[in-house]
């Protein structure tokens, strides 16, 4: 697995590199702190070898893997928000270390973050901006449905993978599809990549919400439950 570590490392690098202000002090140290507490980067690596895959050199496609890393971070830090959840990867919440304000604000710098990194990709702008809007819209649609089912007293099969899909699967796939488009595959593989994606994440977040309710909070990284 020593390539995946390497792309890992890269992303690393990268998010390091950013030049972000020292104040206002409250809404930057949030930020600092909550890209240097890690995850695996499975998103922004997925964008990298997809940009690979049809042909690009992954310094080409840097910036949309960063754009979908800072989409995915910001959504995070406002799901610990509704959830009221006290750890992410082991460490204190944003809205626990600072406050809940705090927080919403710090997640909107990064979202915005997120855009400007898109903007800087090469490619097709309108495509990759498409991708990327429509998935962050339906990960906001898959939160809503979260929280509803929340007060539902039964959730089928096909609407818990409906959320999923909404809530983690789209992201995977769109991580995919923004590789290929900065790379001009065409729209048939663009597609199919998104759609790998997308199973990918589906089966990701079936295993991750059986740790939510069995896992080892100490080796999960999350409070079950």
């Amino acid at each position: 697995m020593d390539f995946l570590k390497n792309y890992a490392e890269f992303v690393e690098q990268e998010i390091k590199n950013l030049e972000l202000p020292s104040s206002p002090i409250d809404l930057y140290d949030p930020l600092k702190y909550f890209l240097a507490i890690g995850g695996k980067r499975i998103r922004p690596i997925l964008t990298l070898m997809s940009g690979e895959l049809f042909g690009l050199k992954k310094e080409d496609v840097i910036n949309g893997a960063l754009a979908i890393e800072f989409l995915h971070n910001f959504s995070l830090i406002h799901d610990d928000i509704m959830d009221k959840a006290p750890l992410r990867r082991g460490f204190e919440t944003v809205h626990e270390k600072w406050n809940q304000d705090v927080a919403i604000l710090a997640g909107d710098v990064l979202m915005i973050k997120a855009y400007q990194c898109l903007a800087k990709q090469q490619g097709d702008l309108k495509k990759l901006m498409d991708a990327f809007n429509q998935s962050a819209i339906e990960i906001c649609e898959g939160q809503q449905f979260d929280m509803e089912f929340e007060t539902k007293e039964s959730v089928s099969i096909s609407e818990y993978i409906e959320m999923i899909r909404l809530k983690t699967s789209v992201l995977l796939g769109c991580a995919l599809k923004l590789g290929a488009i900065a790379a001009d595959a065409s729209k048939v593989d663009s597609d199919l990549i998104y759609n790998f994606g997308v199973n990918i994440g589906i089966s990701f977040q079936i295993q991750d919400d059986i740790l939510d309710l069995y896992g080892n909070p100490a080796t999960f990284g999350k409070q079950i439950g």
